[in-house]
This record gives C-alpha cells, structure tokens and sequence, in this order.
C-alpha cells in the first residue's frame, strides 16, 4: 500500500499538468496576428466625420474562448490590422489589457455601428476594466495611438464588410 501512493500522486500531477499544458501553449505562441490562424478574417471601415474611411483587416472573436484570448501576447500589428469581437446580443462590456504587451486603441460601437466610447493608448498587462459605457455589439481593437491620428472618434460609423463579423442573428 506504501508502494502506491507516490504512484497515485504522480499520476495526479501528470493528469493536472495535461489540462494545465494545452492551454497555455497556444496563448504563449501567438507573437503576431499571423500566428492566430483559426480565427475568421473580416474587414472593417470606419468613415470619419470628413467623410473619408480607413480600412482595417480584422481576426474576429466571436467565441467566449476568441474573446477571452483577443490579443494577448500579441507583441505586433500592422497599422491596418485590428481585431473586432463581436458580442451577439449586444450588451456591456468590459476589455482589460491582462498579457498584453502593446498599447491598444479600444473602439466600443453599438449595434448601429456608431463608436460609443473609446479607450486610447491602453496600458500593456493592466488588469483594469476598461468599460464599454452602453451596450455595444463590437470592439474594435486597433494600435495604441492610432485613432488620434487618423482621427477617429466617437460618433464615428463603423462599416463590417465580413457577413461573420455582423454577429447577425
């Protein structure tokens, strides 16, 4: 019986261990957007006040377990990249930047495709809710810094050229 139980013990470590391990290697490996690949891609535009539109290719988080990854451990994106999480049906939110080590832009848009509230310059690895402030159906997130220079806004309308990303019901 004494044999046994360090038998028992490293057969619960190793059980423990199988469950811990897959779910942190794909989150540890994904540097660059590329690296995400089952995710779907969309493109997005959004037309600013002066009439003109930037367009940005999209992941889209549709999924608790897409949305729960987002971008962490993303260390880079092209200034044209963004990741848009759909929440269907729309309701509030709160993002957090938890392993996330680059500055994000955070673009709250309601179901009528109007930015509500946006979240500039992001701090990297911060656990602070970031709230939507109203219910919204997409977050868009962008390089940190970039909406100030292309000049989004809020009030800004968001066009979704990927049906998938519509989360349409």
């Amino acid at each position: 019986m004494i044999t046994r139980k360090p038998h028992f013990y490293i057969l619960i470590i190793i059980l423990c261990c199988s469950f811990v391990f897959p779910l942190s290697t794909f989150t540890a490996n994904a540097r660059t957007l590329d690296d995400l690949e089952d995710l779907e891609k969309g493109t997005v535009s959004i037309k600013l006040n002066s009439n003109e539109s930037i367009e940005f290719s999209v992941l889209i988080a549709e999924t608790n377990k897409d949305r729960r990854q987002g971008l962490m451990h993303i260390e880079f994106m092209e200034e044209n990249q963004g990741m848009l999480f759909v929440f269907n049906p729309p309701r509030r939110v709160s993002m957090w930047m938890r392993n996330t080590p680059m500055s994000l832009d955070i673009l709250f848009i309601d179901r009528n495709g109007k930015v509500i509230n946006m979240e500039e310059n992001t701090t990297p690895y911060s656990t602070k809710a970031l709230s939507s402030g109203g219910t919204i159906r997409w977050v868009l997130e962008i390089n940190g810094g970039l909406a100030k220079t292309k000049g989004i806004k809020t009030g800004d309308l968001v066009l979704l050229d990927s049906t998938k990303g519509r989360g349409e019901e």
